[in-house]
């Protein structure tokens, strides 16, 4: 084997892994391709510069002043060019012309190109390598192959060009071609495409079209629905109001009317308690029509009614009642639901702070945030230990001694709300109802 010694010193300082190599065999002289050796040196040099190697069939000497380098490349040739296996050569000629470009029909998959090159000097050495243009950007080496098989290619134009080299690795400097171009089926076309693509923009313009009515169609249904909800709400407010509360007040006149027309004290204590009672199953119906009501189903009312409701509830019971309320509240629509639940849950608070907390005043305040809303009620009284308070039933003074605390707490649950409690003796009370804007706006 023939090595330079520039490859070896590039191949040792690490800028290449691989050195090529000129081998020598019978086409150059050798009796044989088989060295003998086993001793060292397997080889010698001698005064007159010629090496010496030992063979099986004799000594091999090589005067390195003598060996000539083969400077004439191969010229190569493209014999034949099939796709699928049906060759592509014109009748009656053995190889391919240059300059035709050959039109390969769609759906193929498999093609081979077969070339050779011309050298009288060891052909068996002579090596190729190809590129296939349209499809590569560089040379692949195929050793001394004189085929190349390709897979599937996509359709469009392809230009297949091959070099050789001769036995002293000298490369041609032109290259033989071949341009062929592959035909797409009729789905790989420009104009198949196009036309799948505004199928396929139709259909999706179609599909989002129709999900959009169906979706328009059920809100539709959803307001249609609730707004017959919200007429049948105010036909059952009207008529509770309109012939309950009649009924009522007119009860409440006959017994004042009765009341000053008796001297008998025992018809006259009657009297009153049915007045009473009267008086307590209005207000009970003025509660249930306002909580019935569409028309209050807002923030705006519900402040309204919470602060008109807490003033007269605390002024019975002489406590100084404040409010702080945002002089603009937004238009959050809340559900007849979160109203009911949330105006039980204030006012049992109320009436703890009036049984309980031993205040002279209760201070009651609305917080707007980007979560949603809260309702706080403040006292000034004097407080209770929370620990254990929802066991503690001996103590009928302590708020714990009933389920007041509990109920608030389940009344906000069910509405997706949370109630805060944080007290402690000689300290007052806060009670915080907190309803999440998610929940206030469904």
């Amino acid at each position: 084997m023939r090595v330079s010694r520039d490859d070896l010193n590039r191949c040792a300082d690490g800028t290449t892994n691989s050195v090529p190599c000129l081998t020598y065999g019978k086409g150059e002289g050798m009796p044989t391709l088989e060295c003998s050796g086993g001793m060292y040196p397997a080889g010698c040099k001698t005064s007159d510069g010629r090496l010496w190697f030992p063979t099986s069939q004799g000594l091999v000497a090589v005067d390195p002043t003598e060996i000539k380098k083969n400077l004439l490349p191969p010229r190569v040739l493209i014999e034949d060019f099939l796709v699928d296996g049906k060759s592509q050569t014109e009748a009656g000629s053995a190889v391919l012309p240059a300059g035709r470009r050959i039109e390969v029909a769609p759906g193929k998959h498999q093609f081979e190109f077969r070339y050779t090159g011309l050298s009288f000097t060891d052909p068996e050495k002579v090596q190729f390598k190809y590129l296939l243009e349209g499809l590569y950007s560089d040379w692949t080496t195929n050793g001394t192959k004189r085929v190349v098989t390709l897979p599937y290619l996509p359709p469009s134009d392809y230009t297949f060009r091959i070099l050789a080299c001769n036995n002293d690795e000298i490369w041609a400097e032109e290259s033989a071609s071949i341009s062929f171009t592959v035909h797409p089926q009729f789905w790989q076309t420009w104009w198949f495409g196009t036309l799948a693509g505004i199928g396929g923009a139709g259909i999706v313009a179609g599909s989002v079209l129709v999900a959009t009515r169906r979706r328009m169609r059920r809100k539709f249904e959803r307001l249609e629905h609730q707004r017959a909800i919200e007429r049948e709400r105010t036909r059952i407010a009207k008529d509770i109001h309109d012939d309950l509360g009649a009924s009522l007040t007119r009860i409440t006149l006959l017994s004042q009317s009765a009341r000053a027309e008796l001297n008998d004290p025992a018809a006259a204590g009657d009297l009153d308690r049915i007045y009473d009672t009267a008086r307590e199953l209005t207000r009970a119906m003025d509660e249930i029509v306002w909580a019935v009501n569409p028309q209050h189903d807002t923030l705006d009312s519900l402040a309204t009614y919470l602060g008109r409701f807490a003033q007269g509830f605390l002024a019975t019971a002489d406590i100084r009642c404040r409010l702080d309320v945002p002089m603009q509240l937004p238009g959050w629509p809340l559900t007849a639901e979160i109203r009911h639940n949330l105006f039980l849950a204030f006012k049992e608070a109320l009436h703890n702070a009036v049984k309980h907390a031993q205040t002279g005043e209760v201070r009651i305040s609305i917080v707007i945030d980007q979560t949603g809303f809260s309702l706080r009620l403040e006292d000034f009284g004097r407080g209770f230990e929370l620990n254990g308070w929802h066991r503690s039933s001996s103590d009928p003074a302590r708020p714990g001694a009933g389920n007041g605390l509990a109920n608030m707490r389940e009344r906000l649950t069910e509405i997706g709300g949370r109630c805060d409690i944080r007290s402690s003796p000689g300290k007052g009370t806060t009670i915080v109802f907190a309803v999440p804007v998610r929940i206030a706006m469904m």
